[in-house]
């Protein structure tokens, strides 16, 4: 019996993941009832993850800023590499979105059902440079934390290290 649990425990967790998905689709393939009535599995999942979203950020940025200790030029300079990686990591999904958008044209045959004034009327909702730039900053970190606004988080983050860093103590 101990010889089964280890062989399982040393699968990767990639190899899992891979597992999972097969699995998921074939249960979807074969037993399309039975794959609906464990949508809640998907639902746990899903919250697991949202959950350590906040988190793992908060303290990536925390820890990564404050182990550059006081050279900010250290800091700028990750800053920059983040945002480059983030601009071409971005740029590359955005083309794979756009060809498998071409590829597969979703929506395509789709009639949808609604009058032109619903549509108005979320084009009116459009945000503004200080509708954004109020979305920013947060009302309290707890707030930011559980409904996800990663990036209020983020701007909490560099608050809580540049109090902790330049105010005195």
């Amino acid at each position: 019996m101990g010889t089964i649990f280890q062989r399982l425990r040393s699968i990767s967790l990639t190899s899992w993941i891979i597992i999972a998905m097969v699995a998921g689709v074939f249960i979807g393939w074969l037993f399309p009832e039975f794959g609906v009535s464990l949508k809640f599995l998907s639902t746990i999942f899903l919250r697991m993850i949202k959950s350590i979203i906040v988190p793992i950020i908060f303290g990536t940025l925390v820890v990564g800023i404050a182990g550059h200790g006081d050279d900010m030029k250290r800091v700028g300079r990750l800053a920059l590499k983040s945002l480059i990686y983030f601009e071409v990591v971005t740029t590359i999904a955005l083309f794979i979105g756009l060809g498998a958008a071409n590829l597969v044209k979703p929506g395509v045959g789709v009639t949808i059902q609604g009058t032109a004034d619903s549509g108005k009327q979320l084009a009116q909702n459009t945000p503004t440079g200080m509708g954004f730039l109020e979305h920013v900053v947060p009302q309290s970190f707890f707030e930011a934390a559980s409904r996800n606004e990663v990036l209020q988080v983020v701007f909490f983050s560099i608050l809580f290290f540049w109090r902790a860093r330049v105010l005195p103590r």
